[in-house]
């Protein structure tokens, strides 16, 4: 009898696991992953190679491995993926796209995620935070094989391939680059030229030389003409009438710095600056010709950046200041101590970005502070700090995503 009851009791235990096992596999309910947040910031980690997320205002902080150490991040056309480059003193070149989160026409916002990877080869994805497109669509450039890649497709999450077009640029060569009418401008960095194709079959259409280590370029709407700067001056080329891809004129540096880059300003004033710890800024009005390039003093800055809508000139120092300057005149506003001093010269080489970051949305500056392992929110309007992201490591690139 008390066998019986044991047997008895052994079989019900059982019956009841089976019943539990069954009831684990049946379908729950999916909870919803979306949420309401006024946005979400993105940055690279040059201490560990990660792409850091941010939801904003004040978090959580998600961390995404990439393939150590970033170069760039671009954000596509839809805002719907990031990419991030690698440095170029590693064997391979992955390109790491991460699904942001957003959604075009939603108010809410998804968790991101890796979507995937691929190999390219020294690769050059975008400028000021955004990647290149070419007709309206998403594009890379290949440098390392001298090949643009343009996406004909936007489903970078999942299994299917994503159609793409290609074609050559002249050589092997750091690319800068600009999309005028049916054109494609491409100045090659250390060729010396810059290299004029057709939008749609990449045939070249014209050639400028004589533009030695070409870094950085705008296109002036106003009269479509196209600065390059180039070592010893800048190279200014035309695209209407008579002065399609001729040269228009060249403009002599002022002092001994070349430009390597330039921010786009209200009233056509456009700000040329080049890497490192710098004593002036060159401002540019390209509304006024002849064309002069000025130079404008500045205290040590070592990044610079421009509101949305160009009023505002932004110069973070060596000494840990964020000065906000007049974005027509550069004449100097306000100061705001945001961080301690760089202990030393921050310098960019082809690794890893290393160098502080300023993004600018609305009345918001975000500067970030590798130096610190953390990204000051400075209201520019009340000239005061917000807040400070601590997200740990050295922050250096940054993108902000804000929800509809």
């Amino acid at each position: 009898m008390v066998r019986r009851s044991r047997l008895l009791l052994a079989c019900t235990i059982f019956s009841l696991s089976l019943g539990d096992a069954a009831y684990a596999h049946m379908p729950v309910p999916r909870q919803s992953e979306e949420q309401e947040i006024p946005g979400r910031l993105f940055a690279a980690d040059a201490k560990t190679g990660d792409v850091i997320a941010v939801d904003l205002p004040d978090g959580p902080v998600v961390r995404l491995q990439t393939p150590p150490f970033i170069m760039s991040l671009a954000l596509t056309s839809d805002k719907r993926h990031l990419f991030a480059s690698r440095g170029r003193t590693t064997e391979r070149d992955w390109i790491t796209v991460i699904y942001t989160g957003f959604e075009p026409g939603s108010p809410k916002i998804r968790p991101p995620h890796h979507a995937r990877s691929f190999l390219g080869t020294n690769t050059n994805l975008g400028d000021d935070g955004q990647m290149y497109t070419v007709g309206g669509q998403d594009a890379i450039f290949l440098e390392g094989v001298g090949e643009v890649v343009i996406f004909e497709g936007h489903e970078f999450s999942g299994l299917n391939a994503i159609p793409t077009r290609r074609f050559k640029v002249a050589a092997p060569a750091h690319l800068h680059y600009m999309e005028v009418g049916q054109n494609l401008y491409f100045g090659h960095l250390s060729e010396g030229f810059v290299q004029v194709l057709n939008r749609e079959t990449g045939a070249e259409v014209a050639r400028i030389n004589d533009c030695p280590a070409v870094h950085g370029r705008f296109h002036d709407e106003a009269s479509g003409r196209l600065f390059y700067p180039c070592l010893k001056d800048v190279i200014v080329i035309g695209t209407r009438g008579r002065e399609t891809n001729q040269v228009v004129t060249r403009l002599s540096y002022p002092e001994d710095q070349r430009i390597g880059s330039f921010l786009n300003s209200k009233s056509q004033i456009h700000w040329g600056f080049t890497m490192g710890t710098l004593p002036v800024l060159y401002r540019l009005d390209a509304s006024r010709e002849p064309y002069v390039i000025e130079a404008v003093p500045v205290t040590a800055s070592v990044q610079q950046g421009v509101t949305e809508d160009g009023s505002l000139l932004l110069s973070f120092t060596r000494d840990g200041v964020l000065e906000t300057r007049d974005g027509s005149s550069g004449k100097l506003l306000r100061t705001l101590e945001i961080s301690k001093s760089l202990s030393k010269d921050p310098h960019e080489m082809l690794d890893k970005a290393v160098l502080p970051d300023i993004r600018v949305v609305n009345d918001l500056a975000y500067v970030s502070l590798p130096h610190e392992g953390r990204i000051a929110v400075v209201d520019l309007d009340a000239n005061k700090i917000v807040r400070y992201l601590d997200v740990g490591g050295q922050p250096t690139r940054i993108i902000v995503i804000e929800s509809i």
